[in-house]
Order: C-alpha cells, then sequence, then structure tokens
C-alpha cells in the first residue's frame, strides 16, 4: 500500500482515531506516549498528558491511560468516558504541579511482568521546594483499574513519587524508560531536571537514572539519596545549557549489551556557537556506578557529546531512540534542533546518528553526518520548527526495520495555520544519503500526517504507540494540544494512527473490451477496466484505477477515497507522448464538475496543442477542487 499523505481528519476507526481532550484549557496532547501493556491484556496502551487540567484545583494537571483493543475503536474517543474498562484518569495533587506535562511508559520497573507508566509534574512543591518537581510512577495490574487513580494515593504498592531536590529544578520535565542500564533484567527510569544548579552553574540541568527493582519501592524516593546503588544523577556542564531539557533511553548505541541513555541540552554553546545545543549519550554498565556522574567527564569508553552545528539551532531540544533504523542490530538515536534552516528560516533539522560497535570518540560533530555515520532530516517551510518532537515509531509498515516520526507544529498543511505536520520517515537497509527531503516523502519512503485546523499544533509530541490495535504492525500517537475537541479551545486532541503493512500485494482485476462492472476486495486492489464504458467500484483498502489508452475512456469510478486510493493514468499519458513533469499544469488532464461529481478530461496534446480536452471518465462523489491535485495520481 503506497499513502504519502494521511489527513488527520480522515480517521474513521478504520485506520485510526482521535482521543478528544475534555474541558476548556486542558492542552491534552502536549506529551503522549506508548504506555505498553499496562492492563496485561496482550494489547499495547497509550498514555496522554493534559498538564493545565483543573480537576482537583487549578492545573493539577491529568494523565490519561487508553487501553488498546482488538474490537474495534470509533472515530472518535472521549477521555471524559474513560470508566476503567477501556482507560482510566490519574489525577495531579496540588495546584499548579502541571502533573502530565511529560508522560511515558516505564517499562516494567518493578519487574511483576507488567509495563508501568511515568508521569512528570516539574512545577510540585517538594519537601518545601517550590517547583523541585515531582515523578510518578504507576504499576501495572491485570486486577482492573478504578475509573480513576489519585496520584496521592500512591503508597509504594501501586506506586510510588521521586522527588526533586531544590527550588526551581523542574524535576520530570521530561521523563522516560531508560530500558535496563544497569543489566540487572529490570527496567531503569530517567528524569530530567533542566533547571537544575550543577557545580555552582545556573540552569545547567541534571538528569536521573532511577533504577528498578523487584524488592519493591517505598512511597517516596528522594532523588538527593541515589547513591550509586538505586541510580544516580547525571551533571550538566554549563550554565544555561539546561541538560535534562528532554531525556530518553538510547537503546544499545554501542552493541556492548547494555542500553544506553540520551540526554539533551537545547541551549549548550558549542564551538562557539550560541544555542547550537548538545545532546549527550552515558553508556550502560553492569560495573557499577558512582551516586553522580559529570557529563564534562564523557571520553568516549563511557559515552559521548554530538555537539549541534550552528548559533540557535537549539539542538537537543528532543531526543530519542531511534530504533534500530538501518537494521544493523544496534541503538540509533534522533536528535531534534528546531529552529535550524535550510535556506528556511527555523524549517527545522532532525539528525540520525547511526550506533557502532566500533567504539565513539569523547565527541560527535552533527555536521560530520555522510550517510554512513547518520543523515540530516530537512524540514520543508520557513517556521515549521521540524524536529519539535521527535522519537521512534517502531516498525508501522511492517517491513523489518524500526521508522521515526518527526513533529512540526508550525506546518500549514491544507492552508491552515499552525495546524501541524508529522512525517513517519521509513527505515532501511539500503543506504542512505547525507541528508534527507521531508518534501520528498511520497509514500515509498515515508509519509507526512497532516493535522486538522488552525492553531491545533498537531505533532508537538509524536511517539511510537505500540501495536494498539493487535494486528502485528506498530501504531503512532500524535498529540495536538492546540484542538479545540467538541467547541472547547485548547482542550487538545491526540490521534492514533494504526500501522499498515507496504508490502502486501494489491489484487489485479481487469476487466473485458466490454462493458464491465468490477467489484474490489476489502483489501487493495489494482482495477483495470479496459476499453467500453465500465464501472468500477473499489470497496475496503487503497485502491488504484489503472487506465492504459484513450480508449479506455467512460468508465465511471463510484467509490474514489481522496487520500487513499488513485487514478492511474501513467499508460494514458505515455501514448500521447507526454514528457513533463505536471499533466494537470500543462493541460493533459482537467477536471469540470458535473453536480457532486467531476469529469476528468485528457487533452492528447495539452493546453499549448491545436486539440481539445476529451472526456474520460467520471468521478462520483468527489468535487472537482478535492480531485484536482497530484496526489490522487499516477502519472
Amino acid at each position: 500500500m503506497i499513502t504519502s499523505v494521511i489527513n488527520l481528519s480522515d480517521l474513521n476507526g478504520s485506520n485510526g482515531f482521535v482521543i478528544n481532550g475534555i474541558d476548556r484549557g486542558d492542552g491534552s496532547g502536549i506529551s503522549v506516549s506508548s504506555a505498553g501493556d499496562v492492563n496485561g491484556d496482550g494489547f499495547d496502551d497509550v498514555i496522554i498528558g493534559a498538564p493545565f487540567a483543573d480537576t482537583n484545583g487549578y492545573s493539577y494537571g491529568e494523565s490519561y491511560v487508553v487501553f488498546g483493543s482488538s474490537s474495534g475503536f470509533d472515530s472518535s474517543f472521549e477521555l471524559s468516558s474513560l470508566d476503567g474498562s477501556n482507560g482510566f484518569v490519574m489525577n495531579g495533587i496540588d495546584s499548579f504541579d502541571n502533573s502530565g506535562r511529560s508522560v511515558s511508559s516505564a517499562g516494567d520497573v518493578n519487574g511483576d511482568g507488567f509495563d508501568d507508566v511515568i508521569i512528570g509534574a516539574p512545577d510540585a512543591y517538594t519537601n518545601g521546594n517550590w517547583a523541585a518537581g515531582e515523578s510518578y510512577v504507576v504499576f501495572g495490574s491485570s486486577s482492573g483499574f478504578d475509573p480513576s487513580l489519585e496520584l496521592s494515593s500512591l503508597d509504594g504498592r501501586n506506586g510510588f513519587v521521586m522527588n526533586g531536590i531544590d527550588r526551581g529544578d523542574s524535576s520530570g520535565w521530561s521523563v522516560s524508560s531508560a530500558g535496563d542500564v544497569n543489566s540487572d533484567g529490570i527496567d531503569d527510569l530517567i528524569i530530567g531536571a533542566y533547571h537544575a544548579d550543577t557545580n555552582s552553574q545556573t540552569y545547567a540541568g541534571e538528569s536521573y537514572v532511577v533504577f528498578g527493582s523487584s524488592s519493591g519501592f517505598d512511597p517516596s524516593l528522594n532523588l538527593s539519596d541515589l547513591d550509586g546503588s538505586n541510580g544516580f544523577v547525571m551533571n550538566g556542564i554549563n550554565s544555561y545549557e539546561r541538560s535534562g531539557r528532554s531525556v530518553s533511553s538510547a537503546g544499545d548505541i554501542n552493541g556492548d549489551g547494555f542500553d544506553d541513555v540520551i540526554i539533551g541540552a537545547d541551549l549548550a554553546e558549542v564551538n562557539g556557537q550560541t544555542y547550537a545545543g548538545a545532546s549527550y549519550v552515558v553508556f550502560g554498565s553492569n560495573s557499577g556506578f558512582d551516586p553522580s556522574f559529570e557529563l564534562s567527564s564523557l571520553d568516549g569508553s563511557n559515552g559521548f557529546v554530538i555537539n549541534g552545528i550552528d548559533s540557535l539551532d537549539f539542538s537537543g531540544r528532543s531526543v530519542s531512540s531511534a530504533g534500530d533504523f538501518n537494521g544493523d542490530g544496534l541503538g540509533d538515536v534522533i536528535i531534534g534542533a528546531t529552529d535550524a534552516t535550510n535556506g528556511n528560516d527555523t524549517a527545522g533539522k532532525s539528525y540520525v546518528v547511526f550506533g557502532s560497535s566500533g567504539g565513539f570518540d569523547p565527541s560527535f560533530e552533527l555536521s560530520s553526518l555522510d550517510g554512513r555515520n547518520g543523515f540530516v532530516i530537512n524540514g520543508i517551510d520557513s517556521y515549521d520548527d521540524s524536529g519539535r518532537s521527535v522519537s521512534s515509531a517502531g516498525d508501522v509498515n511492517g517491513d523489518g526495520f524500526d521508522d521515526l516520526i518527526i513533529g512540526a507544529i508550525g506546518g500549514d498543511p491544507n492552508g491552515q495555520s499552525y495546524a501541524g505536520e508529522s512525517y513517519v520517515v521509513f527505515g532501511s537497509s539500503s543506504g542512505f544519503d547525507p541528508s534527507f527531503e521531508l518534501s520528498s516523502l511520497d509514500g515509498s519512503n515515508g509519509f507526512v500526517i497532516n493535522g486538522i485546523d488552525s492553531g491545533d499544533y498537531s505533532g508537538w509530541s509524536v511517539s511510537s504507540a505500540g501495536d494498539v490495535n493487535g494486528d502485528g504492525i506498530d501504531d503512532l500517537i500524535i498529540g495536538a494540544s492546540g484542538a479545540s475537541p467538541n467547541g472547547n479551545s485548547s482542550a487538545g486532541e491526540s490521534y492514533v494512527v494504526f500501522g499498515f503493512s507496504t508490502n502486501t500485494t494489491p489484487n489485479e482485476i481487469n476487466g473485458t473490451s466490454g462493458r464491465d462492472n468490477l467489484t474490489g476486495t476489502d483489501g487493495n486492489d489494482v482495477i483495470t477496466g479496459l476499453q467500453s464504458r465500465d464501472t468500477l467500484t473499489g470497496g475496503g483498502g487503497d485502491d488504484i484505477f489503472r487506465y492504459t489508452a484513450l480508449v479506455d475512456a467512460g468508465d465511471i469510478i463510484r467509490d474514489f477515497e481522496v487520500g487513499s486510493d488513485k487514478i492511474d493514468l501513467a499508460g494514458v499519458l505515455d501514448s500521447v507522448g507526454f514528457a513533463g513533469v505536471d499533466p494537470i499544469a500543462s493541460g493533459y488532464v482537467g477536471f469540470r464538475d458535473r453536480g457532486a461529481n467531476t469529469l476528468l478530461t485528457v487533452d492528447p496534446d495539452g493546453s499549448t496543442g491545436s486539440g481539445s480536452p476529451r472526456s474520460f471518465i467520471l468521478v462520483q462523489g468527489v468535487s472537482s477542487n478535492l480531485l484536482n491535485n497530484s496526489e490522487n495520481f499516477i502519472f
């Protein structure tokens, strides 16, 4: 199936669904993630943060787990309908905590076989310290959940809280599973505190790895108590670099069998370039850790720094594992640089750095990416801010390679300013050029996902959703915190987009030289009516209606689906000698309204020739302004 564009407005339950926020200003979708399988039913679940929700007071924040299922989904799901059987809400504790500012799967942190979740509340008042921040782990269970869970009720048996250290640290701004950093067989956590003052360096930032344990947890853990046996702190280097702005597992990037972590410092000065940004990879190990680790001590043997390129790029604003994108068996990473310029101001760039078992130097320059060690992914238009959120997408197209998803909140799809766009780039073992243009996505190498309305900011947060619908292919989740469902301004929306196999061979359905009535299957079909006046119905799936010559004229297409079906005119255009680039602009292909239908015309010599357009096929139920788009055709 070749799909180059998905409009989030077209999600209908079969290809994905929208999850609507509840109240005005909640900002649901500001953070989204797979939750793993929290309830142990065999289907991956998702978690959504709404840090400005006011259930227990102003901006307490809420986080929502929506359970996966193989029973199907409606086109929309209301977070207000969570009842314990389909998911549950986790309520923040105090006003202005902003719990849900960052949410993530925690992996299985207590070793009970169920995936857990982690929630950041960076503005929580902790141990008498304003905005020191708190992070909460809620344990998964097969025993069921009530419709709501109060984070204040965490008691060590159902989860626990991790308390930030000093006033204004904002611990929990970014939270993530760390994988298994110390190789004890239990997943660990990483928490960013990007406003922490370290070694007398203001806002140098700190990040904390908290080790998982099967021995149980107390109701609370003070991050100041990390001593190397239960976790450790990673200290930023220079004032105002904000290390911990984004944190994530890096997978096993050096192939030593231990999971590594990556930490973004988006305001770091690099090579004299102010706010170029830097990202730090710290290697996992089973040799033990000291209570604290200085990021300045990275020397290639214990990790390395990845340096941004130009001033004001803000590389490291978002960092993530990229899975095994190039299929070499090693973990890769992706780094977003939202304000990088590629001829278009702040179009944004994202950088993929490939893992290697051959070792790393103490520092790695993103400017050195050459296709063999990684590559840069260039945003499209000025002010797109591509790279605002980056993540592994899992294997969305079922080809065996991990894919990537990149959010661009400034994208203006379909004329909607800041509706946002998200881009999926397919993994491959066939090699990569040093740079890749997101404008080149064509369905074979990835696809674009368009937001809906102006100011939605879709792509603010993007993530793999795991396999939510149980079809064996990974799905995606995209947050649009500015969306206004049900008339509630900025309540926010989140979209689950189901993965699909690109390896499925379509059904070939061929007509005769006489009149045929051809109907496709529920899958992907290629329908060729041949001569005479045929009636074609694609049915379900993504269908191609193929024409090879002018004598194929006179057909009626009854159920053309804009955005999924295509009309193949390549053979027709070859037969009339078209050798240009755009047959629509050249007048070879035209469109005329026929009520609610469109008559497609073909002019054998285009607009500059002496011939006239000929009626070719009638496309029912689609207006000319919708059909008149090259994305609906194969030329």
